[in-house]
């Protein structure tokens, strides 16, 4: 009986306690509304920047964002990422980036 006592306590207590705060993703922005979408240049510009951006956030943090069983394979980061920042982005936008 007292076992039982103790063991409901201890998990009482267990529960209670706070595990550590996750650290946040690290943010991941890309800057385009400086840019003149309707111009090759404009649109090469956004290109570079979103590329830029997906290989610094793969550089320091390629090992959280790839599947540990595919963590070998060249340039998942880097496509996974640029994907997800082109589908964040406005229509108008995406469209303007993968137009040449």
């Amino acid at each position: 009986m007292r076992s039982i006592l103790f063991l409901s306590v201890a998990l009482v207590g267990a529960c209670a306690s706070h595990p550590p705060m996750p650290v946040g993703e690290p943010a991941l922005r890309v800057a385009y509304g400086d840019l003149q979408l309707d111009t090759r240049a404009g649109r090469a510009a956004l290109r570079e920047r979103l590329d830029g951006a997906a290989r610094t956030y793969c550089r320091t943090n390629d090992r959280d964002a790839a599947p540990q069983l595919i963590r070998n394979k060249a340039g998942y980061c880097f496509d996974m990422v640029r994907l997800s920042l082109v589908a964040e982005m406005p229509d108008r936008v995406r469209r303007g980036y993968y137009r040449r």
